[in-house]
């Protein structure tokens, strides 16, 4: 079976001690404090790239002028200024260096960036009901694109077909399903000649030149390129593999990779942006891969403590210790809260964008920070930020409602005009009705139906209006649709509304 790798933990010891020495011989870096958006002092930072004049991850801009830069396996060093044309919106990547007193500044070491996996698009994407995401394969590794939540490049959502090369980054599920952040389109596969990339545990080896990653065939010669490995490779060893695929099961390898499964056993300051795995209570869960003990931490927003469950996509800062990430903050990122809907106006210094979505209702007021990623898909402006956007552009939201009631951003992206949708819980009071006729209000925003709405429950099986209302209570998360295409507010009757997950 193919496993996620963490190959930013590589050397991290040894980079850990060269920075903390830095650090202390009077450097720029901060002396340890945690911070609001980020941990203060040296270590790991791992999670997607949100934004660029510098490079933001996890809520931190990190100065990288000097820092060595590894992607794909192509080593340089940043001058800056181009870290948007080497690196991407929705990679995930790992920096390891110094984070500022302030939690939301610090300076690169180095940047390492490694595709989840490489390859061609097994079978045509299957899209799901809703034809908000869709799932196809590449080697064993099922991926999972959303058409608003992950980032497209030489390509799109309605775009991607069968034998697409492509490279993708994201994160793992607790299924084993790669969650993708970004997609990149490299070509078309053409057999024996386009170059893929794996990853996996060995397995099978014939003790001279072919072995198994999770039933692809990998053969090697002479000429293979071994890179942390004794000269071959030894069955349960964790490797990346670089190769020409032959057939649709068997590649040769131009390159063999060990990698480390983890960040390592000690680590004095981390911060990890990933899927919720392993769930067991919150002083035993998994994150990218990484055992977590949360039992000592803060939450945001505080319903987060006793709401996380696997799944949930998270940021959890701390320290590792004994392989265990002794969790001091855990945020939530993504969000089950969203928008999509008209910009009404924007507030660039507080950060600050308000979305009309029912024509006469009240306005969504949406919060961003240094960690919320934002993008344009209908323009393609890079790099793009909260500057870009006017009155009157469509924009598609995800995020979370916190403790204080405020929607706080996690993606934004500007598009074409499209259906205004708005998901979130309930309020209750004032929620009644019947098929015939009734009122749901979600964020304050109050939605009529009539007998032409669609009703569905959880499973997207349909379900009376009656039956909604009766079943309906406060805090449930349900989702309104209004069918749009002039790129006006909702007319306040919906098209459609369903509850979610």
């Amino acid at each position: 079976m193919l496993q996620q790798i963490h190959k930013g933990s590589i050397a991290i010891a040894s980079l850990l001690l060269v920075v903390f020495i830095a650090a202390c011989g009077g450097g720029s870096g901060g002396g340890g404090t945690v911070a609001s958006g980020g941990i203060g002092g040296t270590g790991v930072t791992s999670g997607t790239v949100s934004g660029f004049g510098s490079v933001f991850v996890n809520g931190i801009e990190f100065e990288t002028d000097g820092a060595s830069r590894d992607v794909d396996d192509e080593t340089d060093i940043s001058n800056g200024r181009d870290d948007d044309k080497v690196l991407g919106i929705g990679m995930v990547v790992t920096i390891i260096g110094t984070v500022n007193d302030d939690g939301v500044s610090g300076t690169a070491e180095s940047i390492e960036y490694d595709d989840e996996v490489e390859g061609p698009v097994a079978a045509a994407p299957v899209e799901d009901q809703d034809m908000v995401s869709k799932t196809f394969d590449i080697f064993n590794t099922t991926v999972v694109v959303g058409r608003d939540t992950t980032v497209f490049e030489a390509t799109d959502y309605d775009g991607l077909a069968q034998n697409d090369l492509l490279e993708v980054s994201g994160y793992f599920d607790v299924d084993g399903k790669l969650l993708a952040t970004r997609v990149e389109r490299e070509g078309v596969l053409v057999l024996g000649d386009s170059e893929v990339e794996i990853r996996g545990e060995v397995s099978g080896f014939d003790g001279i030149d072919t072995f198994l990653l999770g039933g692809i065939t990998i053969t090697f010669d002479g000429e293979t390129e071994f890179e942390d490995l004794p000269g071959t490779v030894k069955n349960g060893q964790f490797v990346e593999v670089e190769g020409i695929l032959d057939s649709a099961t068997s590649i040769a390898a131009i390159r063999i990779e060990r990698e480390d499964e983890d960040f390592g056993d000690d680590v004095d300051q981390i911060s990890i942006e990933g899927i919720v795995t392993d769930f067991n209570d919150i002083g035993n869960f998994k994150v990218a891969g990484q055992r977590v003990n949360a039992s000592k931490a803060t939450f945001e927003p505080a319903s987060l403590e006793t709401s996380i469950s696997e799944g949930d996509r998270v940021e959890v800062e701390g320290a590792i210790v004994d392989g265990i990430l002794k969790a001091k903050e855990v945020e939530q990122r993504g969000g089950n809260a969203r928008v999509s809907a008209i910009v009404d106006s924007k507030n660039s210094s507080a950060g600050t964008i308000t979305l009309r979505v029912v024509q006469g209702q009240s306005l969504i007021t949406v919060a961003t920070d240094s960690q919320t990623q934002i993008e344009d898909k209908r323009d393609e402006v890079e790099p793009f930020g909260i500057s870009g956007i006017k009155s009157g552009d469509f924009l598609n939201v995800e995020g979370f409602v916190d403790g204080g009631g405020d929607f706080i951003a996690t993606q934004i992206e500007r598009d074409e005009t499209g259906d205004i949708e708005l998901r979130g819980p309930a309020d209750v009071p004032p929620t009644g009705g019947s098929t015939a006729a009734g009122t749901v209000s979600i964020l304050g925003v109050e939605i009529a139906t009539d007998d032409a709405t669609d009703f569905e429950d959880a499973s997207e099986a349909f379900m009376s209006g009656t039956d909604f209302f009766l079943a309906v209570d406060n805090g449930d998360l349900i989702e309104f649709t209004d069918n749009n295409e002039e790129g006006l507010p909702a007319d306040g009757v919906a098209d459609e509304v369903e509850f979610e997950d």
